[in-house]
């Protein structure tokens, strides 16, 4: 029965991946957004419909590639991954963005693909983990998936060097304010850097927490 959910959940989470990201690219309207894979959100959904195809392709054989793919530690990382996308968005971006949009950001709020990338992606993902997942989590993965922003923070800075202080597409050279050399002295950007990992580690112990519970009960 769980190896049934999971895979009708695997399908799902693909399903709507795709689906909102292609909208959020553009290409349902015949174009293309540049600059739409370098926000992290876009990256995580893209990472994570992978991932979830590989477990729904897996799960046919039950072979190497699924026991690869639903490795405690691998999924462990993958769902905070994919989890952080909702909470940095729901409760630090969505304020921001209401002050500054004020009623233009409840018509942008209710969009599909915001809602699908920003919601329900993330929390498909976190209750397949939830109901699915092998909650032998060894304690060095609440660490250990910082790779994961550590490498989205490079990808980042690289991106915004190669583009240039004044990039010809218009496109912004950090996809978040908070990492903006351009408008943070070397103090404050390293005070936010820390702080975004320090969240990102609390997160790591609160969900290995939960598979402690799970282990337990």
């Amino acid at each position: 029965m769980l190896f049934t959910i999971e895979r009708i959940s695997s399908l799902a989470i693909v399903l709507l991946a795709f689906a909102g990201l292609f909208m959020q690219a553009g290409f349902h309207k015949g174009k293309y957004y540049l600059g739409t894979f370098s926000y992290y959100t876009n990256l995580s959904n893209l990472l994570t419909m992978v991932y979830q195809l590989l477990i729904f392709i897996g799960g046919f054989t039950l072979g190497g590639l699924y026991g690869a793919v639903t490795n405690p530690a691998v999924r462990f990382s993958l769902t905070l991954m994919i989890w952080v996308t909702h909470l940095i968005y729901h409760f630090l971006l969505v304020p921001d963005f209401k002050k500054r949009k004020g009623p233009d950001f409840a018509r942008e709020w209710r969009q599909f693909e915001n809602i699908d990338v920003h919601y329900a992606v993330p929390l498909l993902a976190l209750l397949q983990w939830l109901v699915c997942a092998d909650k032998n989590v060894p304690l060095w993965a609440a660490a250990s998936w910082l790779l994961i922003p550590l490498a989205y923070l490079a990808f980042a800075m690289v991106r915004a060097q190669i583009l240039g202080p004044n990039p010809k597409s218009g496109v912004y050279r950090y996809p978040y304010s908070f990492m903006d050399l351009d408008e943070l002295d070397i103090k404050s950007w390293t005070r936010n850097i820390l702080m975004a990992f320090a969240f990102y580690v609390v997160l790591g112990l609160v969900l290995y927490g939960v598979s402690w519970i799970f282990r337990i009960i």
